[in-house]
C-alpha cells in the first residue's frame, strides 16, 4: 500500500540508501539537492536543528553547493549535529573565498569539539579579517586538551585586536591550566613587544605563583609597557611575598619610565609595602603624558589613603579630561572605603 501523507515526505526521504554509479554516493535527502536553494537551505537548517546524525553523509555530499547562503547552512548544521566525521571534510573550507564561509566553517570546528580540527582553525587565526579570527579563537577555546590552548598562546596571543587576545587570557584563567604556564613564561621572552605584554597579563590571570621567577626576570623586560604589566602580575600572585616586593622596590629605584614608576610603587602597595606611594602622589600632578597623570590617580584610587583625597580633589580641579574623570573615580572609591 503507497502512503502519500505530505507530512511524511522528509521521513521517507531520510531512510532512502547512500547509493549511486561508480561506488559514488547519492543524497538520501532529496530537498537537499531540489533546484530551488532556498529548499536545499530550508533542508539543511531543519537537518541541523533536528541533529539528524543520519543526515551527514548527505550534508556532507553538498558541501560544495554552488549557493552561498546553502553553504553556510549545511557546515552549521554538520557542526550542530556533532558528528566528527564532518571534521575532515569541513576544514578545507576555512579557506573558502567567502568570509561567510570561513566564519561558518570555524563555528561549525568549535561544535564539533574535535582536536583535528585544530590546524584549520589556527590557519584562520592568520585570516586578514579580524571578525574571522575572533571566531576561530573562541572556537579553539571551546576545544578542550593541551594543543588548542598551545595554539592560542602561540598565534592568537600576538594578535593586533585586543578581543582575541582577552579571548586567550579568558580560555587560560577558565582552565587554571598549570600546563600554560611553562609556555607562558617562554612567550615573556618573545621578540614582539605586545606578546610578552599579553604573557604577563595571562600569567597574572592563571595566578600560579610558579611563574614568580619568570616574572621577576622580566621586570628588566627593554618595553616600559611589559614591566608595568610584569608588575601587577607580580602583585596578583605574590602579594606579600618578601622576595616579590624587594625584586619590585629594586627595580623601581632605577625605573626611568614615569608611567612604570606609577605602576610599580601601586603594586608594591598592593602588595603591603606602601612606602612607595608618594611617587605616585608626585606623579600625579608632575607625571607626563597626561596618561600617567591619569594611572596615578587610579592607584590612589586603589591603594591610597583618607589624607590622599585633598590632593585628588586638587587633581579634579585643576585638570581636565582624562585626568579629571579619573581623579573623580578615584575619591568616590576612596570615600566608599571611609564609609564602610
Amino acid at each position: 500500500m503507497r502512503i502519500v501523507l505530505p507530512r511524511l515526505r522528509t521521513l521517507l526521504a531520510a531512510f532512502l540508501l547512500m547509493t549511486g554509479c561508480g561506488g559514488k554516493a547519492s543524497v538520501a535527502f532529496k530537498d537537499l539537492v531540489d533546484k530551488d536553494p532556498v529548499v536545499r537551505s530550508d533542508a539543511a537548517l531543519r537537518l541541523g536543528q533536528a541533529q539528524a546524525k543520519d543526515a551527514v553523509p548527505s550534508l556532507i555530499a553538498v558541501l560544495n553547493d554552488p549557493d552561498e547562503v546553502v553553504r553556510v547552512n549545511v557546515i552549521r548544521a554538520l557542526g550542530q549535529i556533532g558528528d566528527r566525521s564532518a571534521t575532515a571534510p569541513i576544514m578545507p573550507y576555512v579557506s573558502d573565498k567567502l568570509i561567510t564561509v570561513r566564519m561558518a566553517t570555524c563555528q561549525a570546528l568549535g561544535m564539533l569539539q574535535d582536536p583535528k580540527g585544530i590546524p584549520a582553525l589556527e590557519k584562520a587565526l592568520y585570516d586578514e579579517d579580524g571578525t574571522l579570527r575572533l571566531i576561530a579563537a573562541r572556537a579553539l577555546a571551546d576545544l578542550p586538551g593541551p594543543e588548542s590552548l598551545d595554539t592560542l598562546i602561540r598565534v592568537a596571543l600576538q594578535d593586533e585586536q585586543d578581543r582575541v587576545r582577552a579571548i586567550v587570557m579568558k580560555a587560560v584563567g577558565i582552565r587554571r591550566a598549570k600546563e600554560a604556564v611553562p609556555r607562558l613564561e617562554s612567550a615573556l621572552l618573545a621578540e614582539s613587544d605586545s606578546v610578552r605584554a599579553n604573557a604577563a597579563e595571562a600569567l597574572e590571570t592563571v595566578g600560579d605563583k610558579s611563574s614568580l621567577p619568570a616574572l621577576i626576570h622580566a621586570l628588566d623586560d627593554p618595553t616600559a609597557k611589559v614591566r608595568s604589566l610584569v608588575a601587577h602580575a607580580m602583585a596578583a600572585i605574590a602579594p606579600h611575598d618578601p622576595e616579590a616586593i624587594a625584586a619590585l622596590a629594586k627595580r623601581l629605584a632605577s625605573e626611568t619610565d614615569e608611567m612604570a614608576k606609577v605602576d610599580m610603587a601601586w603594586s608594591l602597595a598592593a602588595m603591603g609595602d606602601r612606602s612607595h606611594l608618594d611617587v605616585v602622589r608626585t606623579l600625579l600632578f608632575k607625571g607626563s603624558p597626561e596618561d600617567v597623570r591619569g594611572e596615578a590617580a587610579i592607584a590612589l584610587g586603589e591603594v591610597g589613603e583618607q589624607s590622599d583625597l585633598a590632593l585628588l580633589e586638587k587633581a579634579e580641579a585643576d585638570r581636565k579630561g582624562l585626568v579629571r574623570s579619573r581623579a573623580a573615580e578615584a575619591i568616590d572609591k576612596l570615600k566608599g572605603v571611609k564609609s564602610e
